[in-house]
């Protein structure tokens, strides 16, 4: 009988420790740290573009005819502005004394007038005298007076005149804008030359 009731009291104490959790456990939950796991992000990639520096989109393509209709308001907006700057060189290709001499095709490259807000030059062929002896028209002349510019729809009127050893000579010209054709008078001691062409850039400069 004494030794039933230690053994029964051994025996309630160790269930009771088996129902409580041991130190070893508690101290491992007390000192264990979360661990933070990272996950990388996959991220669309991304495509700049460069407004600034990049050229513009290319403009529509034009057909045939949207082509030939650029071309033809270029070449006059490229006859406005020699006219508007006063700046142009007159190359001449027919030649006719006035009023019924007659009309001569110009071949020789070298002949011109050149026109300019500060000085005219002037080589042109000339015919004199009673038998139309053709002969040259060579001055220079650092002021031009009465210039007058007027455009009407398709073609400029510009008339000036200049003198050359106290003789006056007159300018007449007509620029066209769609075909590009120039007709010149220059009016002066010997009479009334007309002359037929084109004008454009100066190519030359007096040296």
């Amino acid at each position: 009988m004494r030794l039933l009731v230690p053994l029964f009291t051994l025996c309630a104490i160790s269930a009771a420790q088996a129902q409580q959790p041991t130190a070893a456990t508690i101290t491992a939950q007390r000192d264990s740290v979360p661990v933070t796991t990272i996950v990388p992000v996959q991220q669309v990639p991304y495509t700049s573009t460069d407004t600034i520096t990049e050229p513009a989109p290319s403009p529509p393509q034009m057909n045939h005819r949207q082509r030939r209709e650029e071309r033809a308001r270029r070449y006059a907006m490229t006859i406005d502005s020699l006219v508007a700057m006063r700046s142009f060189a007159f190359y001449p290709t027919v030649m006719q004394a006035v009023p019924d001499g007659e009309i001569r095709l110009v071949y020789a490259d070298y002949f011109y007038a050149y026109i300019s807000p500060v000085d005219l030059e002037v080589h042109l062929p000339l015919e004199r005298g009673a038998m139309r002896q053709v002969s040259i028209m060579n001055f220079d002349s650092d002021r031009i007076e009465n210039y007058v510019s007027a455009k009407f729809q398709t073609q400029w009127n510009i008339s000036f005149s200049a003198r050359d050893d106290g003789q006056q000579y007159d300018f007449s010209l007509m620029i066209s804008t769609v075909t590009g054709q120039t007709e010149l008078t220059v009016e002066g001691p010997d009479g009334a030359m007309r002359y037929v062409g084109s004008i454009g850039q100066r190519s030359r400069e007096r040296k």
